[in-house]
């Protein structure tokens, strides 16, 4: 559901993202479908939705890399250490962004990344634990739908902070990790 969101709100303020989706356990399908129902019902078609495992070229090329949970993120952190400073929990890009303020026009979403992760208390894992997105997996569509609720706030808050309102659009690399 995040990469839906996250594409939808760039979209709407004109970066052209690649906005993809990866998981950090191994399995692939189809996205559940009370994702797909909760998302339909915003206007927005998660149907053609296929998990997959991020890969080592997925973590090199992003610009941005945000997990729904610590977990996620430490799961990248541990495989490419070099992606500390671009990967983030979902609430905490929105949580230290708001700290740092939106980006700058002539700053690149990669330079804008490391100076948030920069306010992270040194020797800490990422985030905490109120910036994680609980998997709504098993769970009925009201749970799905709070989750949407949640992710389409932050999402919305990510979009802002990336690309302020009058900012130029551009083409940037995103990956929202899912657990799959």
């Amino acid at each position: 559901m995040a990469m839906g969101l996250l594409a939808h709100h760039l979209a709407q303020r004109g970066m052209d993202a690649r906005v993809h989706s990866a998981g950090t356990l191994g399995w692939g399908g189809p996205a559940t479908n009370h994702a797909v129902e909760t998302l339909a019902a915003r206007g927005l078609d998660l149907s053609e939705h296929e998990s997959r495992r991020i890969k080592g070229e997925d973590v090199a090329e992003a610009d941005l890399i945000i997990g729904m949970t610590r977990d996620h993120v430490h799961g990248v952190i541990i495989h490419d250490r070099s992606a500390i400073e671009r990967t983030f929990v979902m609430g905490e890009i929105v949580r230290l962004g708001n700290k740092v303020g939106p980006r700058k026009p002539d700053q690149s979403v990669r330079d804008w990344c490391a100076t948030v992760a920069a306010l992270r208390p040194k020797g800490r894992p990422a985030g905490i634990s109120t910036d994680d997105i609980a998997d709504p997996v098993g769970e009925g569509l009201e749970v799905y739908a709070k989750t949407a609720d949640r992710l389409d706030a932050l999402c919305a808050a990510t979009a802002a902070l990336l690309l302020p309102d009058g900012a130029h659009g551009e083409i940037v690399d995103i990956d929202p990790l899912n657990k799959p």
